[in-house]
């Protein structure tokens, strides 16, 4: 069975033409759908690449190969209707991340962990009636608002 979360990490991916509808189809039936990490032969299957699809689904006994998105959905509907299993390969590399949006990630990461990090602490300082530490806390969090750090809402 494929997971929700597989799933939606497919779903992020740099999909060809046509997959959202198929994958729609996989997620209504993902208890008969299995990802694969090895293609195999004379099984229902599905590959989903990074420039097109290619099916082999059984139609009348015979195993048969489709590659036009819409023909994929009308067989996937066939198929499942019937109580079998669907293997799916997927062959989409993971997107690169340039360096520098990396390092401006993790810069804003950083600053995010920081103010809560200082939330946490006014809210302790308040709990325990700390008006010195509040204060020096609430002063240093609006430093870092002030100095134009991008605000990234909980």
């Amino acid at each position: 069975m494929i997971t929700q979360t597989e799933l939606d990490a497919l779903r992020v991916k740099l999909l060809p033409s046509g997959a959202q509808r198929v994958i729609k189809v996989l997620d209504s039936h993902r208890d008969h759908v299995e990802i694969i990490t090895i293609v195999m032969d004379k099984v229902p299957l599905l590959i989903i690449g990074r420039h097109g699809m290619i099916a082999r689904l059984p139609v009348d006994g015979v195993l048969q190969k489709v590659s036009e998105s819409k023909n994929i959905v009308t067989l996937l509907d066939l198929f499942f209707k019937q109580d079998q299993t669907l293997y799916l390969f997927v062959n989409i590399p993971h997107i690169q991340v340039p360096a520098h949006i990396k390092e401006m990630l993790a810069h804003i990461e950083a600053q995010y962990n920081d103010k809560n990090t200082l939330r946490a602490a006014i809210d302790d300082a308040l709990d325990r009636k700390d008006r010195a530490a509040f204060m020096a806390y609430t002063a240093e969090l609006q430093q870092i608002l002030d100095a134009g750090s991008i605000h990234i809402s909980p």
